[in-house]
């Protein structure tokens, strides 16, 4: 049955030969029927792109969205070296004010310019505005105002800073709930900032709102992917020239490539899936797995010629000797990404399927493309030995005259890592994904240091029965319930219902502060609700409290410089307190994403090392079927896994930060490495197995396998070193990871697993029988 198996092999291999053109042509309208794809290709940029699916907080979430829909609005932000209270600054937001109808869609703005006055101040000043008419102030009035504005608690917790050196405007617009729409919009408020900048120069003013965060993660990737992919194209190019000494095997390598990302890419379009922050990374990856495929064949193939060869036997010749490796490689690879699958995050197992589906289609294309297109070239001259020949036999001499202590140097070298890696801490910024030059990352530094609300835990709190909220014991739950929250130190402030209703009653009463207290008569806050839904039909800053039917309440608590972990600490100090105090028909929902995101980063990491284990156990198993050798198989285990542990343990000790986006890396990176150990590995076995002595097979398999993998490595370092040029951060993260454990492990597969080879068999004192 085996020897069936070998022969139906074979004579494949004779017709990829024989009939090229056939699977030439077959290859081409692939080709063309899976690109024509690209037409209807998408991208995602907003939050649902890379927010967990699996959360049980996600359902809290969207109940709470639908009971108090979220307002759209953006926010505008006017910064000063003193304070915000001098003309330029005030001008310019009142001139913000006169125009923010320019914006697409925009109803209604909030700010410092047209905030009302409470009955008493406006009795005393004799106007209804904070802020008179800007032509009847003179410099001597603005010290006044700005004592006014900041004694306003409430005003210095939304609209100004403490200190009053930075003010926000509330723009409310309403859209429709598309993309495109919504990508409009932020183009607009784009413009009117610009023009706001222009005519106050000596102002700071900057931009922030989830369709600017959604057009700034749309820009990126499209800057990304004009500027990333060419770069790695031409640099790619020249360093194959520089290798395979032929630019026209080069160019070819590069087409077949071509060819696998853009019918991956258009399989995306054909299914109808979106692209997301992260998926965009994946035609790249396919780039380099591609060229990593053909750089087998051709090396193969030209050192066939070098020998005397003819062209269709050196052709035959190489893919006879590349199939089993090519073949191992694309299920191992494919394997490794599909992981990703364990994620509950779109944007990692998005990234990871793209991967894998183009990693078929580039073996696909391999087989029936590229020998079509080597053999049609014609040869002017035989190809040099390769490139980087001088350098691998330079490393079979030192492998095969030191091979103890390259053993000795790299046990240290992995064991020393893994005791670093405990310095790592996962922790993950949502904005690392937008434009680094983007207003966002400042803006929410500055809020943070400033206004201190760079990040709230909204709550949902339904008294379950219509007017509900109006019952004296869920005002005294909610009221406790507050009060506990204003307590913890982790908060920076409290929007309650029940304080609400003590201003609003303290008000009616003249400001006597002896009302400062929850009203008891149903009607009296009936009326208090009735009386702010008509406030907050004109005051756009004003997010609603209470819903519709009155039978549930919105809470927001302002946290400030919390990481993650923090963040998720004081989530479940809430919901013991929750637990323990707050009367079962009572429903307390989590209200924002927030606690989504900061929570994801524990998920995904369990889910990570879920489909790591997997995809570790299935690539040794598939080693060990395809090698034909458990022993083999298992040996396989120090070049595939330590590359990522030596790097990430280096990473612990100078960086120490780690997303759940670049520890994804650790499970992908096993499927990436394991293509040169496997080519190393077969070429090894197969010496053995025609009895040469364990270093005389080192030396076949260096000779065979060293140059192709060397130059594999060099092209796959080179693609994803180019992301260091991304917008984004966090791609940049993923660049000075990447490259390093893809460098690593060939230095592995040269230096370390030869030798361990050599050691193993000549310890064994067995020789592995002929088949």
């Amino acid at each position: 049955m085996g020897e069936g198996r070998d022969n139906l092999m074979t004579r494949l291999l004779d017709a990829l030969v024989a009939k090229r053109y056939v699977f030439g042509l077959f290859g081409v309208l692939m080709a063309g029927l899976g690109a024509w794809g690209l037409n209807y290709t998408t991208m995602e940029s907003g939050y649902n792109a890379i927010l967990s699916e699996d959360d049980p907080y996600r359902a809290e979430v969207e109940q709470a969205r639908r009971d108090f829909p979220p307002s759209t609005n953006v926010l505008f932000v006017f910064e000063s070296n003193i304070d915000v209270f001098n003309f330029p600054t005030l001008r310019a937001m009142d001139e913000l004010t006169n125009r923010y109808s320019e914006i697409d869609g925009a109803i209604a703005v909030g700010s410092l310019m047209n905030r009302r006055l409470n009955a008493v101040d406006a009795q005393r000043f004799d106007r209804d505005y904070l802020i008179p008419a800007l032509d009847t102030l003179t410099a001597a009035d603005l010290p006044g105002l700005k004592r006014l504005s900041l004694q306003d608690e409430d005003l210095t917790k939304s609209l100004l800073a403490p200190k009053g050196d930075m003010a926000l405007a509330v723009v409310k617009y309403r859209v429709a709930d598309e993309q495109a729409a919504r990508l409009d919009v932020a183009r607009s408020v784009i413009r009117l900032r610009d023009d706001l900048r222009q005519a106050y120069p000596g102002v700071d003013i900057y931009v922030l709102g989830g369709v600017l965060f959604e057009l700034d993660g749309y820009r990126a990737q499209i800057r990304d992917s004009q500027v990333l992919f060419p770069v790695t194209i031409a640099i790619g190019i020249v360093l194959l020239w520089f290798c395979l000494k032929s630019f026209t095997y080069a160019l070819a390598l590069f087409v077949v490539a071509f060819v696998a990302v853009a019918v991956a890419t258009g399989s995306y379009g054909w299914a109808g899936i979106s692209f997301n922050q992260i998926s965009t990374l994946g035609p790249i990856v396919v780039l380099v797995i591609a060229i990593a495929h053909g750089i087998h064949i051709v090396s193969v193939y030209a050192q066939g010629l070098h020998e005397g060869m003819d062209k269709l036997v050196a052709m035959g010749h190489s893919l006879a000797v590349n199939i089993q490796p090519v073949t191992l490689a694309t299920i191992t690879t494919s394997m490794g990404f599909l992981s990703l699958n364990y994620a509950s995050s779109p944007g990692i197992y998005g990234f990871g399927n793209i991967v894998a589906l183009g990693t078929w289609w580039a073996y696909l294309f391999t087989l029936v493309l590229l020998p079509t297109i080597i053999l049609w070239l014609p040869i002017n001259r035989v190809p040099k030995p390769l490139g980087v020949q001088g350098f691998i036999r330079e490393v079979t001499s030192l492998v095969l005259a030191r091979p103890g202590r390259l053993l000795v140097f790299g046990a240290v070298l992995v064991v020393t890592t893994l005791l670093l890696l405990p310095l790592n801490k996962l922790d993950f910024n949502r904005y690392s994904f937008v434009d680094k030059e983007s207003d966002f990352h400042y803006v929410m530094s500055a809020l943070r240091e400033k206004i201190g609300n760079d990040q709230s835990l909204v709550y949902s709190i339904s008294a379950g029965e219509y007017y509900g909220i109006t019952e004296l014991e869920f005002l005294r739950v909610v009221d406790e319930f507050s009060l506990w929250l204003e307590a913890q130190p982790d908060t920076s402030f409290v929007t309650s219902y029940t304080d609400l209703l003590r201003a609003l009653n303290k008000s009616e009463h003249d400001d006597d502060e002896a009302w400062n207290i929850l009203p008891e008569d149903k009607l009296q806050i009936i009326d208090y609700l009735v009386g702010y839904q008509l406030i907050q039909e004109i005051e756009p800053n004003l997010e609603p409290i209470f819903n519709a039917d009155y039978s549930a309440v919105r809470l927001l608590v302002g946290t400030s410089n919390l990481t993650n972990g923090q963040l998720i600490d004081l989530s479940e100090r809430i919901d013991t307190w929750v637990a323990d105090h707050v009367p079962t028909s009572y429903e307390v929902l989590h209200g924002d994403n927030f606690i989504l995101f900061a929570r994801q980063d524990r998920a995904i990491t369990l889910e990570l090392a879920k489909g790591f284990s997997l995809s570790f156990v299935l690539i040794t198993l598939t080693l060990i079927i395809g090698l034909k050798s458990w022993r083999y198989g298992l040996l396989s285990i120090m070049p595939n896994l330590f590359p990522a542990t030596i790097v990430f343990g280096f990473w612990g000790l100078f960086v120490g930060e780690l997303s759940p986006y670049i520890l994804m890396l650790f499970s992908i990176s096993i499927g990436i490495v394991v293509d040169d150990s496997v080519h190393i590995l077969s070429k090894y076995i197969s010496a053995r197995r025609e009895g040469q002595p364990p270093r005389e097979a080192v030396r076949y398999s260096l000779d065979k396998a060293g140059s192709a993998i060397t130059i594999t490595t060099l092209a796959l370092a080179v693609g994803t070193f180019v992301l260091v040029l991304s917008n984004t951060f966090h791609f940049q993260n993923v660049a000075l990871l990447l490259t390093p454990i893809v460098l690593v492990a060939l230095l592995l597969d040269l230096f370390c697993l030869p030798p361990l080879l050599v050691k193993f068999d000549e310890w064994r004192s067995m020789p592995v029988r002929r088949r």
